[in-house]
């Protein structure tokens, strides 16, 4: 009984191992929420205060490097194999916190952003891979969210430790962790059985099912059955040509279409702009609470609210999840540009409802947390045919990361130009408008295994059905 239960908890052992990179996605992407304002002081590594433009670069750079980080992760994914690419995503990192923690010039960090950048996203794209491929068919939304859960704890840790110590502290911590996670990623992490039936190493996949599955539920015929799925899901890849590969059938070109929307939608949430500069809004609403406070306070709601949140992934379903998600964005967004109406034109109403901020951030991680977070990322991993994946997904990881580069860098600019207030409803606008698309075009695959979503691509995705049960596919795997 004893070996069983060893047994039970290997796959969580897993998944907090390889879940080490969302945890320092989470502690990256806010790293500059808690950084940022040392730097405006004297007492900083540079011995000066840094230029709003250099604030600019620091705060971007980490989504530019976002850009060619997934390409490369793609090609170690396919040449090697998800765990050595999950074990290399630790690299930029730990060269990144070596030089915030140790420079004393700003190229420094520009570098150390831009290899954070790198790691950030590759991260994100592998884990979509790595857990839509390792994960029982009824666990695979959970298991995912796993991702959102860790990069929530990991943004909270950020304003815990980042707000409190110094710059080289910090990144000493963050380093600490890389190479925890890098190590025990070597000895430790499954290789995907997936991978390993690509490159014909059936024995090798099988041995990785065995130790991924509950023995008490997986016998050696439930295993045997899963192997010959994935055998069957694989034996149908075409061989890729690139980008050609693409744009060659309709189920490759909706998939990645579909991709490329529902990730790129997340950045027009306006979150990336939340992480960087969620203690610079407080500081701008006048919110009594002090901003490392508030950042705490908001960083701990997140964290909750996303562990609850993850258990609709399969029980509510995608479509459900983004729908509802987005529709509190554009509310939430609306809320926020409000106030700041308030502020320029009204100071007196702004004063008395300075508590507003905290209240629409908090609603704005819970609605972000439901559905945008991280159900994106995996629906594209779930979408896409097996001979685009990697190319698929390094294409509008770059997209995604162009944008919030493009957004981070030029958001002052923006503000200077429409204001505060401007720029929340032109977010919220963009929210409503992906809720349109959500409900009009996309299908749940809730229950569906990889297989069957192909098949579901070769059909309409418009049907009034569309928010009904996967009956077909949930009379293998069970109610939700």
């Amino acid at each position: 009984m004893f070996i069983l239960k060893l047994g039970n908890l290997r796959i969580y052992f897993i998944f907090i191992i390889v879940n080490l990179v969302s945890l320092l996605c989470g502690l990256m992407l806010t790293w500059a929420s808690p950084v940022l304002p040392k730097f405006s002081t004297s007492n900083n590594p540079l011995g000066r205060q840094i230029t709003s433009t250099e604030q600019s670069w620091i705060a971007s750079l980490v989504s530019l490097g976002g850009v060619f980080g997934p390409p490369l992760s793609g090609l170690i994914m396919d040449k090697f194999g998800r765990k050595p690419a999950i074990a290399c995503v630790h690299l930029p990192n730990i060269v990144s916190t070596l030089l915030a923690a140790f420079g004393n010039n700003i190229w420094y960090f520009y570098i150390a952003r831009f290899l954070a950048g790198m790691s950030i996203y590759s991260g994100i794209s592998i884990g979509a891979v790595y857990f839509g491929e390792v994960a029982e068919v009824s666990r695979r939304g959970l298991l995912y969210s796993t991702t959102s859960i860790f990069i929530n704890l990991g943004s909270l840790l950020s304003y815990c430790i980042g707000s409190y110590t110094s710059i080289k502290v910090f990144n000493l911590i963050l380093l600490a962790i890389a190479l925890v996670g890098m190590t025990g990623t070597s000895i430790f992490v499954v290789e995907s059985p997936h991978f390993l039936v690509q490159k014909l190493r059936f024995v090798e996949a099988k041995s990785a099912l065995i130790e991924m599955r509950d023995p008490n539920i997986c016998g050696d015929i439930e295993i045997q059955k899963e192997l010959n799925v994935i055998q069957e899901y694989v034996s149908n890849k075409v061989p890729s040509e690139g980008v050609r590969s693409i744009v060659k059938s309709k189920v490759a070109r909706k998939a990645f279409l579909m991709s490329l929307i529902v990730t790129s939608m997340q950045q027009f949430s306006g979150i990336i702009i939340i992480y960087f500069s969620i203690q610079l809004i407080f500081q701008k609403s006048g919110s009594s609470l002090g901003p490392e406070i508030s950042s705490i306070i908001v960083g701990g709601l997140q964290f909750v609210t996303i562990c609850f949140t993850s258990f609709g992934v399969d029980h509510l379903g995608r479509k459900r999840m983004l729908c509802i998600s987005s529709t509190g964005l554009t509310f939430t967004l609306a809320l926020l540009g409000i106030f700041f109406n308030f502020q320029s034109f009204d100071r007196s109403t702004a004063s008395e409802i300075d508590w507003l901020p905290l209240v629409c951030l908090f609603f704005f991680l819970i609605f972000f947390n439901s559905g945008l977070g991280g159900v994106p990322f995996l629906y594209m991993s779930e979408i896409l045919p097996a001979n685009i994946k990697s190319i698929s997904i390094s294409i509008a990881m770059a997209i995604h990361c162009l944008i919030g580069f493009m957004l981070t860098y030029f958001y002052n600019g923006i503000v200077e130009g429409i204001g505060a207030s401007g720029t929340f409803f032109m977010f919220s606008g963009c929210m409503g408008i992906f809720c349109i698309y959500v409900f009009i075009v996309l299908f749940e695959t809730r229950g569906m295994n990889l297989q069957d979503i192909q098949k579901r691509l070769g059909r309409s995705t418009r049907s009034k059905n569309a928010f009904e049960a996967i009956v077909e596919s949930e009379k293998g795997v069970g109610k939700f």
